[in-house]
């Protein structure tokens, strides 16, 4: 009886264990949006890593392209694989959670990437082009060049088209206009089978998810001297100098065009496009000034914007020998000063704005202009404080902003937070230190970018540059006063955050010249060998009279090679960058072999070659003997002196660094520009 109890209980207890499971079970099945979560869940899962899994598929394959040791046929055929799975790859939502940098990067710097955002009348749209250069030892001495564009309105709608397939032109820039006759996007950059190197410009429209090239009727151009349009090609349209090597690209200020500029030249080309979808070549802009012409002075006359309660006076240049430059530098900045009236065209609005500015740079080169004033609405508790500025480059007729000028990157955020950095009003000084690195990093980042409107000035960055320093401008809460300002000497940020050489030979003045010098202390022998036979009395531009000197120095035990200038007290003048043979060899063996004073790319200005023998540093089984590596030191304007590192990689990989003669020879068959 006892046992059937216990039977019947156990009965009793599986049967409603059963019920509960059963009851689960359906309430499951009456729940599809977790069943359908739960799915969705694993497929995303599922499609991050078959997204990663194609990329390093891809990574594979452009190792093999890249393999010279590879069979020829093998090369080809995943060449084809290649440019057919990354156009697939970029149609995957996925692909454009990936930053420019981190597709660069995957693709071991295979790839140039450019992303621009563009507002229209339908939203905004996100455009990214890439340009994938195949091996020449795959496609022959030209080297076929592939462009994808991929486009996206938001991370859902992504797609991807490949529009050059093994053709010349290589993008460089790019425009998208939203025209009367729908989207349109126009490419510029360089065809390189071309000699001198001509510019392309292409027009293609968007139109069902498709973009499609248009013939551009060249009969609506009109070419000035020196220039000449490929009649052979409608499509695109290519321009060339028939007096110049090389040509540039950029997009003009308003968006609406190209700027082309052949190098050393007066001759430049402005192609601007109508709404009605027109093309219009004009060198009336001829924007940049010859290096051999004499200096242009130039004066300001005060304009005034008074109306609608709104006061805004702002600089016009006067005087400047080029007319149409002056015409084009006028019309930026009084766009710049005048920015975001349109929302207070209302004489009812009830805003009262009143606004002065300020010149804190004038020479020939730089123009910074400083605008200052308070920004009231009616019935508000308090006027806000304005602050905003324009930087112009006068040679290039375009505006220069923060990023132009320094990497706004963690090295950049870490000196101003340093305490380099000195604040206008010293009772702020401190409150830079509120930011954090990120904070600061986004919004240095889009620096002298206006949103369209005075409100949101209040709210953005801005920069400026005096003789001496470089300047920037924050927001702030109202109480401590609406914005801050601080400046950072020229001569206190390394050249490893600076963003444009050329830009810097000009802007640093005469104080900065000890950028990379070692501050006039005598040369420690104690730490530096010298080395008599390869160190000589020279003259160079910028120093006069000076010793350069060879030694060997000891880091971290090794020796390893260092050259200096000194004065005829033994004084340190300049310190020469790390010479290129440091990197990953040594000089236990090795030495200097020769010294060179010669302007070997024939700016006016001495450069210094240098050629020294280097090994591993092992003594015995293993040991490398000794091999000859080179190095250049382009002198600059500013009285340092730089290096290419890929010549230099270029002049050692290919064995041009036997001799002087070998060095000057390889390079004088380059061009090399510093200055």
């Amino acid at each position: 009886m006892n046992y059937l109890k216990y039977g019947r209980a156990s009965c009793i207890l599986l049967l409603l264990i059963s019920c509960v499971v059963l009851n689960g079970c359906m309430k499951e099945q009456d729940s599809p949006a977790t069943e359908t979560n739960h799915a969705l869940s694993l497929q995303n899962d599922d499609k991050t890593i078959s997204y990663s899994k194609k990329l390093d598929t891809l990574v594979k394959k452009l190792h093999i392209v890249n393999n010279e040791n590879m069979d020829y046929d093998v090369r080809q055929n995943k060449l084809e694989e290649f440019t057919q799975e990354f156009n697939l790859l970029l149609n995957e939502p996925k692909s454009v959670e990936m930053k420019d940098g981190e597709l660069v990067e995957k693709f071991d710097n295979n790839l140039t990437i450019l992303t621009k955002s563009f507002q229209l009348k339908s939203g905004r749209l996100n455009v990214r082009v890439m340009n994938y250069r195949a091996p020449k030892t795959v496609t022959g001495t030209i080297g076929d060049k592939y462009t994808f564009i991929q486009w996206w309105s938001s991370r859902q709608l992504v797609h991807a088209q490949i529009i050059e397939d093994g053709g010349p032109e290589l993008t460089t820039d790019f425009v998208v206009r939203d025209s009367e006759h729908g989207i349109q996007l126009w490419l510029g950059g360089d065809v390189s089978i071309y000699h001198p190197d001509p510019i392309f410009v292409d027009l293609w429209e968007l139109s069902g998810q498709k973009w499609t090239e248009k013939i551009i009727n060249v009969g609506k151009m009109e070419l000035p001297d020196a220039w000449e349009l490929n009649r052979d090609m409608n499509e695109p349209i290519i321009l060339e100098s028939r007096q110049h090597d090389s040509m540039s690209i950029g997009v003009l200020d308003h968006g609406d065009g190209f700027f082309i500029n052949s190098d050393d030249s007066e001759q430049n080309l402005i192609i601007e496009f109508s709404k009605s979808g027109e093309v219009r070549i004009d060198s009336e802009y001829s924007i940049a000034s010859n290096t051999h012409s004499e200096p242009q002075s130039y004066e300001f006359i005060q304009e005034k914007y008074s109306e609608n309660g709104i006061v805004i006076r702002y600089p016009q240049i006067s005087k400047l020998k080029d007319i149409a430059k002056q015409k084009y530098l006028n019309q930026i900045l009084k766009t710049e000063a005048l920015e975001g009236l349109q929302d207070y065209a209302d004489s009812n609005s009830g805003v009262h704005v009143e606004i002065d500015y300020e010149i804190k740079r004038q020479s020939e080169r730089f123009l910074s202009v400083q605008y200052t004033g308070i920004h009231y609405v009616k019935d508000a508790a308090y006027p806000t404080h304005m602050f905003y500025t324009t930087n112009l480059d006068m040679k290039q007729v375009s505006r220069i902003r923060l990023r132009d000028l320094v990497k706004i990157e963690k090295p950049f955020i870490e000196l101003i937070k340093s305490g380099k950095i000195t604040a206008v009003q010293p009772e702020q000084q401190g409150l830079i230190g509120d930011f954090t690195k990120d904070d600061l990093i986004k919004l240095l980042t889009n620096a002298d970018v206006t949103k369209g409107s005075l409100a949101e000035v209040e709210m953005e960055s801005f920069s400026y540059f005096t003789n001496d320093s470089l300047g920037v401008s924050v927001p702030m809460a109202h109480v401590v006063g609406d914005h801050a300002e601080y400046e950072i000497r020229f001569a206190q940020i390394p050249e490893n955050i600076r963003q444009n050489e050329e830009l810097w030979s000009e802007l640093s003045s005469v104080e900065d010249q000890s950028v990379s010098t070692v501050g006039g202390e005598k040369l420690d022998t104690d730490q530096y060998e010298v080395e008599e036979s390869q160190s000589f009395q020279t003259t160079l531009e910028g120093f006069g009279k000076v010793r350069f000197v060879s030694t060997y120095g000891y880091p971290e035990g090794l020796r390893k090679f260092f050259f200096f200038l000194l004065d005829d007290q033994g004084h340190i003048l300049y310190s020469f960058p790390e010479f290129y043979g440091n990197h990953e060899w040594v000089a236990r063996f090795g030495g200097v072999e020769a010294v060179a004073f010669k302007d070997v790319n024939k700016d006016g200005l001495k450069d210094v070659v240098v050629i020294a023998n280097v090994d591993n540093g092992i003594h015995g089984p293993g040991r490398v003997d000794e091999f000859p590596m080179a190095e250049i030191y382009f002198q600059k304007k500013n009285k340092t002196f730089t290096t290419l590192p890929a010549l230099d990689q270029a002049l050692n990989d290919q064995e041009h660094n036997q001799t002087v003669k070998d060095v000057i020879q390889y390079v004088s068959e380059q061009r090399i520009i510093v200055n």
